[in-house]
């Protein structure tokens, strides 16, 4: 008995370790109606996070938004002082799911430093995407910013495991 419970315990750790290991589906493009939903869902948003708060010094901040495509904007500043500001843009965005998470891959992006010496294009960012769980349901969608490359300067991974973004609203 004791020998069989041993058995039993061994195999639910087993099972609970590969679980854990992320044995999930790879990721797949959306079907067309899924992707739609998931576009109309964020739709002229914007989810702004900030590390360690909008009001701290210094802080670093993300926002995320989808008014013309999707705009990736990061910031670190000190004080009343932005010292360092990237963005990157595209008017559209292929998206892609594995089980809850959403990944969405810009297409054809623009990047662009502002401070502290302006250039365009000068961040290589292919690899680059944004993961999104929960998207339908607005008390609980996550994000999380994904650069398995590394090739994103401070500060903009900032985000990198799943993070509630606040949504802000925006007045014309």
């Amino acid at each position: 008995m004791r020998r069989h419970l041993q058995q039993v315990i061994s195999t639910l750790a087993v099972v609970l370790a590969a679980a854990a290991c992320g044995s999930s589906s790879p990721f797949e493009p959306a079907p067309e109606s899924e992707a739609a939903e998931i576009r109309a869902a964020l739709a002229d948003r914007s989810f702004r996070q900030f590390d360690p708060g909008v009001d701290e010094s210094p802080r670093k901040g993300v926002i995320l938004d989808f008014f013309n495509g999707l705009e990736l904007w990061a910031q670190y500043a000190e004080g009343d002082h932005a010292v360092d500001e990237w963005e990157i843009t595209s008017s559209e965005y292929r998206i892609e799911r594995s089980g809850s998470e959403i990944r969405l891959h810009f297409t054809d992006p623009a990047s662009r430093r502002i401070l502290p010496a302006p250039c365009d294009d000068c961040i290589p960012i292919s690899g680059v995407s944004i993961s999104i769980r929960d998207v339908f349901d607005e008390g609980a969608i996550r994000f999380k910013v994904n650069d398995p490359d590394g090739r994103l300067p401070s500060p903009f991974p900032v985000f990198t495991s799943w993070t509630r973004f606040r949504e802000d609203e925006i007045f014309n």
